[in-house]
């Protein structure tokens, strides 16, 4: 994939009339803002904690202009300004999707369009951007109902083109399922899809189908696939878990959401995802994050993919045979070494832990997560290797009569806990990678030189009472 790509933001709904005209205020809409604070420690008290924003990290960082422009009222593209108008457009390039402004009373004509129509808008953009930088493709980052945009783009406007037209797609706290509401209250989803105020019925299953290209009796429960036409390997979801720091809706949709999207309905099915105690906005919200800009940058420009597996895990035959446990919990965390961010992090008491069943465990596969490992965030520039550190615990849920039983366990007892401590190396051209790891914690632990290990991956035993057999993968390869 070129990293010398353009790039353009989509926002998500804005409902109520002085939220269109707020967001139309901002150059950005609103991806320039930053934040101060993060929850942190166990009472999940604020920190000091500076985000200057993925707009001006992606400018710093990665070098990228920024350039305005928007689809006007006649359908054509109006270049709002361009400092540099006798030299060529950069392909490193930052563009917003402004369609809000003909929303605007203030600037436009107070007229909604449909997405069917913003992803025409988006498309006459994306060909914009194309034909003024010479870049041979775009990334996408969307926000919320920016991402259903995108979707609507390449699978019901693009269809075949889309893979040529879009190298990725970015999303944060997009509801590819739709917006659901806690148990009891699915009386306001229907009210909403019937009467569709301010088009908040496009997050209904109705509509959902309309734009984004499926037939009328497509099932619920897949509306989050993109299509054979486009691969989920090129699309990446960023989930928030913290329903907490979110505003009323979140009364309304509960815990095991980011306050208004649950964790179930916040992916692209099959693509990459990342888990992040973030609210869906706000100064705690998943676009203000250091967490969100690590994601997108090593998703856009990683050098190395790497996979990481569970395989074949056997547990004790005592809990083999143990009638009441019915399923297992997997919780990850995945940390850059460098900069110590937390790339994901699943846990049981936020909803994202992933949930499988022993006998699926032991005969089978089931990945944690994929990181993109960067060779210029590396602590310095003589390092060859990348290091990460992956978390693993293996939970145990056991149930009579259909009902959990809380007292055979504690929150957060496991089965299982292993820290293994990674380098990847360089690829340099043999056959597989160098990799040095060991289940530790610190560096000093790693092996002096690395194994070389082939495409099938690295492979390290588990090892535990609760546990006979089974292995944590890695799966390495370029991007």
């Amino acid at each position: 994939m070129s990293r010398d790509l353009p790039i353009i933001y989509v926002r998500g709904y804005a409902g109520r009339r002085k939220h269109v005209e707020g967001t139309v205020d901002l150059p950005y809409y609103g991806f320039n803002l930053g934040s101060t604070k993060v929850r942190t420690g166990p009472g999940g008290d604020p920190e000091l904690r500076i985000f200057e924003s993925p707009l001006v990290r992606l400018m710093k960082d990665h070098g990228y202009r920024d350039y305005f422009a928007r689809v006007d009222e006649q359908g054509e593209i109006e270049l709002l300004r361009n400092d540099d108008e006798d030299s060529d457009f950069q392909k490193r390039s930052l563009w917003i999707y402004r369609y809000y402004d003909v929303t605007s009373r203030e600037l436009g004509q107070g007229r909604r369009d449909d997405i069917e129509a913003l992803a025409e808008g988006l498309n006459k953009l994306v060909d914009f951007a194309i034909e003024v930088t010479g870049a041979p493709q775009v990334h996408l980052v969307a926000h919320s109902m920016g991402g259903l945009i995108c979707r609507s783009l390449i699978q019901r406007v693009l269809k075949e083109r889309a893979v040529d037209r879009i190298a990725c797609l970015f999303t944060y706290g997009t509801p590819h399922r739709g917006i659901h509401f806690r148990k009891g209250l699915g009386f306001l989803a229907n009210v909403r899809d019937l009467f569709g105020f301010n088009d908040s019925d496009t997050f209904g299953p109705k509509r959902m189908r309309e734009y984004l290209g499926f037939g009328p009796r497509h099932p619920e429960d897949r509306l989050n696939e993109i299509g054979d036409h486009f691969p989920v390997s090129r699309v990446f979801s960023l989930v928030g878990t913290n329903h907490v720091d979110y505003n009323l809706a979140r009364l309304a949709v509960g815990p095991g959401s980011d306050g208004l999207v649950q964790i179930d309905h916040a992916y692209v099915k099959g693509s990459n995802r990342a888990f992040t105690y973030r609210a869906h906005s706000g100064p705690f919200g998943v676009v203000n994050s250091e967490e969100g800009y690590q994601n997108l940058q090593r998703f856009l420009f990683g050098d190395t993919s790497v996979r990481i597996a569970l395989e074949k895990v056997r547990l004790a035959d005592s809990l083999r045979d143990d009638d009441e446990l019915l399923y297992l919990l997997l919780e990850t965390q995945v940390i850059i070494r460098g900069g110590d961010v937390v790339m994901t992090d699943q846990r049981e008491e936020h909803g994202s832990a992933i949930r499988v069943k022993p006998k699926d465990l032991e005969r089978g596969e089931e990945t944690l997560f994929r990181t993109y490992l960067m060779r210029s965030m590396r602590p310095t520039p003589q390092d060859r290797y990348s290091h990460f550190q992956v978390r693993v615990w293996i939970l145990p849920v056991f149930v009579r009569n259909r009902r959990v039983l809380r007292d055979r366990r504690y929150l957060g007892e496991h089965l299982f806990h292993g820290v293994l401590t990674a380098g990847i190396r360089d690829d340099d051209g043999r056959d597989g990678r160098l990799i040095r790891a060991s289940w530790a914690s610190l560096d000093e632990d790693l092996p002096a030189s690395g194994t070389r290990h082939p495409d099938e991956g690295a492979r390290f035993p588990l090892r535990g009472k609760h546990i006979s057999s089974g292995e944590l993968v890695l799966f390495t390869r370029n991007q």
